[in-house]
Parts: C-alpha cells; structure tokens; sequence
C-alpha cells in the first residue's frame, strides 16, 4: 500500500461514542479494551499510511506516532462527524459493539455517508450480532453450540440440563448484565425479552479469529481466554493453543462461517469451548468486529495483520511463536515469554 493512501480508524469508546455521558460513568473493562484494541490497530494501519482515529478527547489514549486524531464534538451527531473524518480515506475499519444496535448503525450510516467500511453486513452481521439469532442458524446446521433460550422457549428447559446456567443479553458484550447461577427458577424469572439463558459449558474458554477478504478466509492461531467464572469478565488471553486444539477450533470455526449467511468480511472473532475432548467443544458466539485478542496475535503472526484487513496480504498468515508464549491483558499489555512489549 502506497505512503500516500489514508486510513480511518474508529473505536466507539474512544471515538465517542459515549460523547454524552461521563467520563467516569463508562465501565472500565469497555475503555481498556477500546483504548487497546485501537491503540494495537491504529499502530499497525500507521505503517501502511496515514491513520485518522476519531478520538473523545476525555478518554486518556495516547494514539501511536503518525496517527492523526480527529476531535469529536459532544454537541453534534456521532455518525456525521465519522463520515467527515473518513470523507477522503481509502479505507476505513470499525470497532463498535453489538449493544443497541451501534455496530450495525454504524457500518449503515458510514455506507449511505459514501464511506465503505471493512466490515460485514447484511444477514451475518445481523445474526452475529444477536446471541438468539445466532443459536438458530447454528441449531438449524447442527454446529455445536450450548442450548439456548429466550423468554419464548424457557418452559421446554430440562433442570436436570446443567447445576449452574448463564443468563446475558443477547447484544451484550463481554460481561455486560452477564449472570452466573444455580437458581434456575430465578433465572427463569428474570429472564428479559432481550436476554437469553445458556446451561453453563465447562472446559478451557478458547477464541479464532479470521480475516475474510473476497473470497479469501484467513484463520489466524487459536487462543486462551482468561475468563472469571464468577462474573463472566474478560481477563486476557494467551496464545497461540497447541497443535490438537488448534485443529479442533479450526474445524468449528470452519462450521461456523459455513452456518452463517452473507456477508462476512473483515475481522471476525469466534468464542469457543473446547472440552475434554473434541466430542464435547461448541462455539459460543460469533463477534463480527475486532476482539481485544487482537492485541496478542499481532505479535503472534509474520507481517502486519492490518494488511490482510485491508485486503493487501498475500499469502497465508503465518504463526511465528510457540504454543503459550504470547500473554496479555485487556488494556493492551503484552509478553512475549518474559519480556514486556510495547503496550501499542
């Protein structure tokens, strides 16, 4: 890619997506891994041309060198601000959550703005984006995924299924209104229109992402998740799995595409469960964005992932480090072994 070319990166949290809230007021888990998943990006699209970042400048991030920010106004509308931003880029990348709808609004209103994002649309990121819909395309192509109910459907639920049950909102991220417990009748009386109730899955909390560009999909290595079992939190990850786990969460991330409809693209993440063995693995959920895993795998892989996002890599995306040897954190702090690395 040309030094010329210009690249618009946005992340809602820093981008301003809470514009009108307090600063204070915004959960920390969704500002350390905004503040980190763009950090990590903006860095890697910086080496392929100029980067543009749309930045609340209340959220403390120290945007990488040569990355330009591009202040956002608390009084005006969010999308048009975004659009200004991206006007004269030759390409541009999201990172926004399922919540409310704010992906999907904002991949719609940076397309009729004229700006094409790097993003999936239509039918996939519809039902990516919601954990119900998901579990009936997975359930209609037979790919492993926990049992799954909503309000409709919570009086075919057999208690002997699980001890301990999870109820989330079914556009959450992360841990949001995320609740682990025994109760089964309580849950079922809690349960909203907009949440689902899944039996609690053990085994290792694992993810996969992929880059889909045309008609090209690029796996990239499989990793841990640190995951709370008390509150569901996102404590980090470590990578890259070894060889027979790889294999298995490559073949259900496989699945998983293949049950979905049109159209990916871009970064995709996959939550999986591997199990004991490969009979008892499923995949949780499917995040049509980029995951905070982000922030482990480039240093994982050969090359500048942020080229493979844009449709410039050739060839495979290779793994250059051994199972387990790459760590990090949700803010964006990374090992490699013992070394510390640059948080961006």
């Amino acid at each position: 890619m040309m030094a010329s070319t210009k690249i618009f990166a946005a992340e809602f949290v820093c981008g301003g997506g809470f514009r009108q809230r307090n600063v204070a007021a915004i959960p920390k888990p969704l500002r350390d891994e905004g503040t980190a998943m763009l950090k990590a990006l903006s860095a890697d699209l910086s080496a392929l041309g100029e980067v543009i970042v749309p930045l609340d400048l209340r959220v403390d991030v120290e945007l990488p060198p040569g990355v330009r920010a591009f202040p956002i106004d608390a009084s005006l509308p969010l999308w048009s601000q975004w659009i200004a931003a991206a006007q004269d880029c030759d390409a541009a990348i999201i990172v926004a959550p399922e919540h409310s709808g704010a992906l999907a609004q904002a991949v719609a209103m940076m397309r009729a703005g004229a700006v094409d994002p790097v993003m999936s649309s239509g039918d996939f990121l519809r039902i990516a984006s919601d954990k119900w819909e998901t579990a009936r395309a997975f359930a209609s192509q037979l790919v492993p995924h926990p049992p799954t109910f909503s309000i409709a459907t919570i009086d075919s639920i057999d208690p002997n299924l699980a001890n301990q049950w999870i109820m989330k909102p079914r556009d959450g991220v992360g841990s949001e209104r995320f609740v682990i417990t025994d109760d089964l009748e309580a849950a079922k009386a809690q349960l909203q229109a907009d949440s689902v109730l899944q039996p609690y899955i053990s085994g290792l909390p694992a993810s996969i992402s992929l880059i889909v560009s045309g008609t090209q999909m690029h796996l990239l290595p499989a990793v841990s998740q640190v995951i709370d079992p008390h509150t569901g939190e996102y404590l980090g990850g470590s990578g890259p799995l070894d060889q027979d786990l790889q294999r298995r969460a490559t073949a259900l991330a496989t699945r998983a595409i293949e049950a979905m409809p049109p159209m990916a693209k871009g970064f995709i993440g996959i939550d999986l469960i591997l199990g004991e063995d490969a009979r008892d693995d499923c995949v949780v959920e499917i995040n049509p964005r980029l995951t905070t895993s982000y922030v482990g795998l480039r240093h994982m892989v050969e090359g500048n992932l942020a080229e493979w996002i844009l449709g410039q890599g050739t060839g495979p995306i290779r793994c250059k480090v051994s199972a387990g040897e790459v760590r990090w954190t949700p803010d964006g702090q990374v090992w490699h072994g013992s070394e510390s690395l640059e948080v961006c």
